[in-house]
């Protein structure tokens, strides 16, 4: 029971990395495109950018929010 509440905790880890990875990886390449003067091909791009990274931010928010991680030690209470 204990490896499975870590396996999640870690795929759950793993995805937000994951995600911030993505986000980090766009917005590096629409300001080198923007920075090298591709600026007419990068202007379409910036709403969907901004809609992405929302997304993943409102996806790890939302993570974190859930209880999983409060329970990632197993816990002994006084009896």
């Amino acid at each position: 029971m204990h490896a499975f509440t870590h396996d999640r905790i870690h795929a759950a880890r793993t995805a937000e990395l994951a995600a911030e990875a993505a986000a980090w990886h766009l917005a590096h390449e629409a300001a080198t495109a923007t920075a090298t003067e591709a600026a007419p091909a990068a202007l379409p791009a910036r709403p969907t950018l901004r809609n992405r990274l929302g997304k993943t931010l409102v996806a790890a928010g939302i993570r974190l929010m859930q209880p999983e991680h409060l329970h990632a030690r197993p816990q002994r209470h006084a009896v």
